[in-house]
């Protein structure tokens, strides 16, 4: 899409909504996908304003990689590899804050139901 649409450096991406549309994937796959995304540096969310495509002239992971690839002549295999191995720790990282944020909101209801009982307890008392 960024080569078919010839997006640059500091354009903006279409929204999770259209997106989501446009490719016929689920809006959380596509959030997850730009998590990822951001994580490598390809792309940056602004608050209220959207995503943007990142520089990638001055991104330091791909002149890491683009180091690596010249100097060693890598083969595909060991390419595909690290791609797969990037892309595994970005699959972690995304469902480890999914558990972190379900294990917060577990722990708001629990402390928002002993909150109750505590009303409840009180307000038996004075009845």
């Amino acid at each position: 899409m960024i080569k078919n649409d010839g997006l640059k450096s500091g354009d903006k991406l279409p929204s999770e909504r259209h997106l989501s549309e446009l490719l016929n994937i689920s809006r959380s796959s596509i959030r997850e996908a730009l998590r990822a995304l951001e994580i490598l540096g390809v792309i940056e969310t602004r608050r209220g304003e959207g995503t943007y495509l990142s520089d990638m002239d001055n991104n330091q992971f791909f002149e890491l990689i683009g180091g690596y690839l010249i100097t060693s002549r890598a083969q595909t295999g060991e390419i595909k590899d690290f791609i797969h191995m990037i892309e595994s720790s970005v699959t972690i990282e995304a469902h480890k804050t999914i558990e972190e944020c379900i294990n917060a909101q577990n722990t708001i209801m629990f402390r928002v139901w002993k909150l109750l009982k505590r009303y409840e307890a009180t307000y038996n008392e004075k009845a």
